[in-house]
């Protein structure tokens, strides 16, 4: 028994898949796709606006950097048993780029074992300042790192203040003969930070004092400066800017 084949077809077409319904569906989808792409661009915009504004302190109150630069300026003239022997500037280049509002550059000897240190104290905007380190400036000099850098902290009084501390050698040569600490601030303690680029905060100290590597089991110069020096630095550079 044979079965009968249908001799009519369903020619409806279906939902979606003709060039007049399906072409309005896809057409509306393409539209909505394209305007949360757009909301989506905007909105990472703004955001990153925002968040380079707060880096930045666009919206901090102002005040005249300056002014505050120039308290350095007005650091002692004796440490403890370290006295300045010698001041000097940053080179213009470094100026340049790190358009400081302030800095100092002196030398230090203390009076007992005429040991004597290099401390640089800049306060600039944050970009420039955060980014200098002795890592860069030194390597340009015919120096190079003669380890990895290590956070120290300064003095069992100040367990919240801590600087890095790199030493370097001459190129080829096996013992160092700079060490060097250095850290940020931003006028409340000093860090041996990793990314003070990205702080909240338009503006930095940095310390960078450099003399000779100690002797076995010895002190090292530079941590015995900076005993003296941070608590002379902080109450001058920190002072209230309420005023200002």
């Amino acid at each position: 028994m044979s079965i009968p084949l249908s001799t009519t077809t369903n020619l409806e077409p279906i939902a979606g898949t003709d060039g007049n319904g399906g072409g309005a569906g896809s057409s509306g989808l393409k539209m909505r796709s394209r305007t949360v792409a757009l909301v989506v661009c905007l909105s990472l915009i703004l955001l990153s606006g925002l968040f380079h504004g707060l880096l930045d302190g666009r919206w901090q109150p102002k005040t005249d950097l300056k002014l505050v630069g120039d308290r350095l300026q007005t650091l002692p003239t004796t440490c403890g048993q370290w006295e300045r022997v010698s001041t000097s500037e940053l080179d213009p280049q470094a100026q340049q780029i790190l358009q400081c509002y302030g800095s100092i550059v002196h030398e230090y000897r203390k009076r007992s074992t005429d040991d004597r240190v290099n401390v640089a104290v800049m306060f600039g905007p944050r970009g420039p300042i955060a980014v200098h380190t002795p890592e860069v400036c030194y390597s340009s000099q015919g120096t190079e790192p003669a380890g990895t850098r290590v956070a120290e902290t300064i003095d069992e009084d100040r367990p919240n203040d801590q600087l890095w501390r790199v030493q370097f050698r001459r190129t080829e040569a096996e013992q160092p003969h700079l060490d060097v600490w250095y850290g940020w601030s931003d006028g409340t303690q000093w860090y041996a930070a990793e990314y003070p680029r990205v702080w909240m905060t338009d503006r930095l100290y940095k310390i960078q004092v450099a003399g000779t590597p100690p002797v076995m089991g010895q002190e090292p110069p530079v941590k015995d400066f900076l005993r003296s020096f941070l608590p002379e630095l902080d109450a001058h550079a920190f002072a209230s800017t309420e005023s200002l």
